[in-house]
């Protein structure tokens, strides 16, 4: 058979050549790692797109306070009862539409007090509660363990109390505008 070379042994590669399709190997792996992820990611996206995850002011709130339930001893006395009553502002200027935040304690008390329908704790609780953020505050009045423990309890139950009475007029407004 003329014309026709023999065939030749097998091809042997050094370490070089080996390490470099090795890594071509990986690169291509990777790749299509990277690809099956953006396309799970992108599906996952779709699912969720319409759908608003939106906590209550009352989860906020509470959520805020037991925060400060857990990490309020190890804090100064003026920034913990600032925060305690921005928590209880917040609460308030979100569910009754009061410029709470803006407003200094006198202001925000006249405002409650000008308003129909209020839940009795707020009339009950809120000028105590927020006199004694005040003395705290500005009178740099020292701040108790049990006085710490005291204005948490107050917020506590007057955003509990207030979500509970706001949820139980509703319904009434409800009925009423149907009449």
């Amino acid at each position: 058979m003329e014309g026709f070379t023999d065939i030749e042994g097998p091809v042997r590669l050094d370490w070089l050549e080996l390490l470099g399709l090795a890594g071509l190997i990986l690169l291509a792996i990777l790749l299509i790692v990277y690809l099956i992820s953006i396309f799970l990611r992108k599906k996952s996206e779709t699912r969720t797109e319409g759908i608003e995850f939106r906590r209550s002011p009352l989860e906020i709130a509470l959520e805020r306070l037991h925060l400060l339930e857990s990490e309020g001893s190890v804090m100064a006395a003026d920034p913990f009862v600032v925060e305690v009553s921005d928590v209880v502002r917040d609460y308030l200027e979100s569910s009754l539409q009061i410029p709470a935040k803006e407003q200094t304690s006198e202001e925000f008390l006249h405002e409650l007090a000008s308003r129909n329908r209020l839940p009795e704790i707020l009339k009950a609780n809120m000028p105590s509660f927020l006199q004694q953020c005040d003395l705290v505050k500005f009178a740099r009045q020292a701040l108790e363990t049990t006085q710490r423990s005291e204005l948490l309890d107050t917020a506590s139950s007057v955003v509990r109390e207030t979500d509970a009475s706001l949820a139980a007029v509703e319904p009434e407004m409800e009925k009423e505008a149907g009449q």
